[in-house]
């Protein structure tokens, strides 16, 4: 992916076709992106069941890492239990890979500030 899929970028998540509109490219950058915005040493993350969490969750992680955050893999989880694991672990924040109730092919990124689910300027931003 040459360009970042702005379309995607939601009110509430990120969210759009695996493996073309977010490909593996997009989840590291966004990786990065994400540690530079939010500035944070620790996130949680998570991911659901569908066949290309894996893969994007990787890179995402690997965005992440590069960028000096320590991540708190929950591996499988709902996404529940990351808004959990945001109150419980030392993290400035968390981001479950999932595309909720959307069809099979599409995945998503669904992040928190702290406990806060971040939403609207600060996803569109």
């Amino acid at each position: 992916m040459a360009e970042w899929a702005l379309h995607c970028f939601k009110a509430y998540d990120i969210r759009g076709i695996a493996y073309s509109e977010l490909d593996s490219a997009f989840a590291n950058r966004l990786g990065q992106a994400l540690a530079t915005f939010l500035d944070c040493s620790a996130l949680a993350v998570g991911r659901d069941i569908r066949e290309s969490s894996p893969e994007l969750h990787g890179a995402f992680v690997q965005g992440l890492t590069s960028s000096g955050v320590d991540v708190h893999d929950l591996g499988i989880c709902t996404t529940g239990a990351l808004y959990h694991a945001t109150s419980v672990l030392e993290v400035d924040g968390g981001v479950m890979i999932t595309a909720s109730h959307n069809p099979p092919e599409y995945n998503g990124f669904k992040m928190c500030r702290g406990t806060a689910a971040m939403a609207g300027e600060e996803i569109q931003n």
